[in-house]
């Protein structure tokens, strides 16, 4: 194998690292979500700390994921020149610090301008991670990728429990301090245990071409245009319901807000919910590799339509039927993340992998957290029942979206 930055072929590198690969990309997922599922649960704090309101709030999460959304489009260029070790490592030690310095800010936009810069350090996880996973397990993405998110899955996991407790018993402030010293541990780890990995190939040098250029990926590179672009809108548009992001932000609030559930029980909901979130995509990604893409992701998205349509209309109900209610959510609606990656990765080269997830995240992620503005003005303006029923309507949509590649599919084997 050659040393790590050198371009004696993409896959090489990677495959030889095997196992650990996956695992470290995973962990460093993991603890990238632990920090994400810790601010929600701070909102409510955070509402009355800064006195702002739902609209406000909803608008300020959607400015800096849009900010860390779009600048994923820059990983074919970062790919290609940094080493996977310092992109993945570094993410985690400013995330630690983005989560000093919001336990300390005096007002909210300096706890809003933290999120936004961890946001932006963080933007480079989805892409460079999911195509170094996809370059390493060409025959097995679906598992693979699910893999990848489950690592998510599993530090949003490990933090709602605790971190109630934490909240109510010392505030937010504190909470935020204690669970930055995993995140400056983790960063460390990477940095210096990461395997050995061959960059990307970098494009060949052309006279007169900017260095500098507006991200694209090679028509060879491709292998089923439609099925790239179809499966990005349908992320952008699944946006508005997508399990780690808007259910993670308005999930907790609707619980403690509108449900009036204890900070302990909110956070133990939270908890089963986002076991659902580590099970589904498992299963999920497995079935994809034998059945296909897209009859899962439809069975997918019809379920979580269904239940998070009726999450959002379960307040005043048992509390047992809400737990049951949270944890179907959590197995269905947080499948399709991982199934629209490994689809729209199969129908490009393992050449062009980073650079199209650069583009599927940069709009998956960054024109698709414009949802959380929108639905933070809905649930301002009409409250949770109506957001959840435009979160369940937005699978629907996206499903729908999906349907001509159906046809492609069948015509064409993937590449």
């Amino acid at each position: 194998m050659g040393a790590e930055g050198s371009n004696v072929g993409p896959v090489a590198g990677v495959q030889k690292a095997g196992k650990r690969v996956l695992f470290m990309v995973s962990a460093s997922h993991a603890t990238q979500h632990m920090y994400s599922a810790l601010l929600p649960l701070t909102y409510s704090y955070v509402l009355i700390t800064f006195h702002i309101h739902y609209a406000e709030l909803g608008l300020a999460v959607a400015a800096t994921s849009v900010v860390g959304g779009l600048s994923q489009i820059t990983a074919g260029y970062v790919s290609r020149r940094v080493a996977a070790r310092w992109i993945l490592g570094s993410q985690n030690l400013i995330l630690g610090l983005c989560a000093v310095l919001g336990s300390l800010a005096p007002t909210y936009p300096l706890f809003a301008g933290a999120q936004g810069m961890a946001s932006l350090a963080a933007s480079q996880q989805h892409p460079v991670g999911g195509a170094v996973l996809a370059r390493t397990y060409p025959e097995r993405r679906g598992i693979a990728l699910s893999f990848h998110t489950i690592g998510g899955s599993l530090g949003s996991l490990l933090i709602p429990l605790p971190a109630a407790v934490l909240l109510s018993r010392f505030g937010w402030r504190p909470t935020m301090l204690i669970l930055s010293a995993p995140l400056f541990l983790m960063g460390l780890i990477l940095v210096l245990t990461f395997p050995v990995v061959d960059r990307e190939r970098s494009w060949p040098k052309v006279p007169g071409r900017p260095r500098l250029r507006w991200p694209s990926v090679p028509r060879a590179e491709i292998i089923h245009p439609r099925v790239v672009v179809l499966g990005i809108l349908a992320a952008t548009v699944a946006a508005g319901g997508r399990g780690l992001g808007t259910l993670n932000t308005y999930v907790p609030l609707y619980l403690r807000n509108r449900a009036h559930i204890p900070e302990v029980e909110v956070g133990l909901i939270f908890d089963l919910m986002l076991l659902g979130a580590v099970v589904g995509p498992l299963i999920g990604g497995a079935l994809s590799d034998r059945l296909g893409r897209l009859p899962v992701l439809w069975v997918a998205y019809g379920l979580a339509a269904v239940f998070v349509f009726g999450l959002g209309r379960a307040a005043g109900l048992p509390l047992a039927l809400i737990v049951v209610l949270a944890m179907a959510v959590g197995v269905f609606a947080y499948i399709e993340n991982p199934l629209l990656q490994a689809l729209v990765s199969d129908a490009v080269t393992g050449e062009g992998q980073a650079s199209v997830f650069g583009i599927y995240f940069a709009l998956a992620y960054g024109v698709g957290s414009l949802w959380l503005a929108l639905l933070g003005w809905v649930i301002g303006t009409f409250g949770f029942t109506a957001a959840f029923t435009i979160m369940a309507g937005s699978y629907v949509a996206a499903g729908v979206i999906l349907i001509p590649c159906w046809k492609t599919l069948r015509r064409k084997p993937t590449g």
